[in-house]
C-alpha cells in the first residue's frame, strides 16, 4: 500500500504534532524522576472519556469525551500534587491518584456496558486508538495543544527540574514550590490526556516516556533537542511502519521505540 495518500497527511501531521507534544513534556518527566506519574495520567483519561460516554450516549447530554477526560486528568495530577504538598512521597502520591483512576475506570467501563448499545467499543477506541484515521480536527486540536503546552515548559524548565529535585532548596529560596508543581502537572495532564484522546492509552503510554528517558540516558546537553527529534522519529517512523505491516499504529511506533532504547542500551553499555 502507497505511504503517498491524500488520507494520510492529516495522519503524519498528527504524528509529527504528537511527537512534538510528547518530546516537549517528556523530559521534564524523565529528569523529574515522574514518568511514573505521566503514565498514570492514562488511567484517569481513560476513566474520564468513559464518564463522558456514558453521560452522551446513555444520558444524551451534550458533553463531549474530550472534556471529561481533561477533567479527570486533570483531577488526577492535583490529587498528586496536593498529597506530595502534604509530606506524601511522590511514588505513593502517585499510587493514590491509581488507585482512584483505575477503579473509577472499572466501574464506568461496566456501567456504560450496560447502558450504551456501543459502549464498550467505544471504551476499547480510546485504549487502542483511532489515530490511523486522524483528522484535521485531531490535527488542529494537538497543534492548539502544543501553542500552550511547549512555552509553558520552556519558560519554566529550570523551575519545575529545582522543585522536583530539591523542594526544600527551593522553598528557602522562596520559591512557590506548590505553584510549580501544580502547573507542573497541569501541563503534563493536558499534554497527557490530548495525547491519549488522540492516540489511544496504549500509544500515548509509550511515546509520552520514550524521547525523555532517551534524552536523560544519552545525557544530551540539550534534552530537548534530542526528545523532540526521538518524538517525532519514532511517530513518524513508527505509523509509516504500521501503514505498511497494516498493523495497529501502536504496534509500529511501539517497535521503533523498543527497538532505539535497546539500540540506546546496548551502546551505553559498549562504551
Amino acid at each position: 500500500m502507497s505511504l503517498i495518500n491524500p488520507i494520510l497527511i492529516p495522519v503524519y501531521l498528527a504524528a509529527v504534532l504528537s511527537g512534538l507534544l510528547a518530546g516537549s513534556v517528556s523530559p521534564a518527566l524523565a529528569y523529574s524522576k515522574s514518568v511514573t506519574f505521566g503514565i498514570t495520567l492514562m488511567h484517569s483519561v481513560l476513566a474520564g472519556a468513559l464518564i463522558g460516554v456514558y453521560l452522551h450516549d446513555a444520558l444524551h447530554l451534550p458533553v463531549n469525551p474530550l472534556l471529561t477526560a481533561v477533567v479527570m486528568s486533570l483531577t488526577a495530577s492535583l490529587l498528586t500534587a496536593e498529597a506530595v504538598a502534604r509530606g506524601f512521597p511522590e511514588d505513593a502520591a502517585v499510587a493514590i491518584s491509581v488507585s482512584v483512576s483505575v477503579s473509577v475506570a472499572v466501574i464506568m467501563t461496566y456501567i456504560v456496558a450496560l447502558t450504551t448499545p456501543y459502549g464498550v467499543s467505544k471504551a476499547f477506541g480510546y485504549v487502542f486508538g483511532v489515530s490511523a484515521l486522524a483528522t484535521w480536527h485531531d490535527v488542529v486540536r494537538l497543534a492548539a495543544v502544543l501553542v500552550m503546552v511547549i512555552p509553558l515548559i520552556h519558560l519554566f524548565w529550570c523551575e519545575f527540574k529545582y522543585v522536583a529535585f530539591d523542594p526544600e532548596g527551593a522553598e528557602a529560596m522562596g520559591l512557590p514550590v506548590r505553584a510549580y508543581r501544580y502547573l507542573y502537572y497541569f501541563t503534563a495532564s493536558v499534554a497527557a490526556a490530548s495525547l491519549a484522546m488522540s492516540l489511544g492509552v496504549l500509544l500515548a503510554h509509550i511515546i509520552i516516556s520514550v524521547p525523555g528517558l532517551l534524552a536523560l540516558r544519552a545525557r544530551s546537553p540539550n534534552p530537548f533537542k534530542l526528545s523532540y527529534f526521538v518524538g517525532v522519529a519514532v511517530m513518524t517512523i513508527g505509523y509509516a511502519l504500521a501503514w505498511s505491516l497494516n498493523i495497529p499504529p501502536s504496534g509500529g511506533v511501539g517497535v521503533i521505540a523498543s527497538g532505539a532504547l535497546v539500540t540506546l542500551l546496548v551502546m551505553r553499555r559498549e562504551s
